[in-house]
């Protein structure tokens, strides 16, 4: 097992992450990114948030070569295994995970 690792995001570095990656100049869209929350964000599985915490965590290039699969839902897969805590609230989100040696695998008819 390894050491206990932690991201935090804050609420504005997530905005100007979507606001950058979404190309928005459009002034109108900018207030609807304004106006999602972290809990929803995260309760309603959001593609972007999870492929944001799993760039900042630089946890795929932490799996071992036989586990690296380009699919973004199997990796999701993966990290979910390593997550000890989460915290979220309006203006942040911390997620305490733990990488580990071994990963259980999904089944291969979701994910192979």
């Amino acid at each position: 097992m390894s050491e206990l690792k932690e991201i935090i995001i804050t609420e504005d570095e997530y905005r100007q992450h979507l606001k950058q990656r979404l190309r928005l100049t459009d002034p109108c869209m900018a207030e609807e990114v304004e106006r999602v929350g972290f809990p929803f964000l995260f309760a309603s599985g959001s593609e972007l948030l999870r492929s944001y915490i799993l760039n900042e965590t630089n946890f795929l290039s932490s799996l071992p070569d036989r586990l690296r699969v380009p699919d973004r839902g199997y990796a999701w897969y993966m990290f979910s295994q390593s997550v000890r805590e989460i915290h979220i609230d309006g203006n942040k989100i911390v997620v305490k995970y733990e990488p580990r040696d071994d990963y259980k695998l999904p089944f291969k008819r979701f994910y192979l």
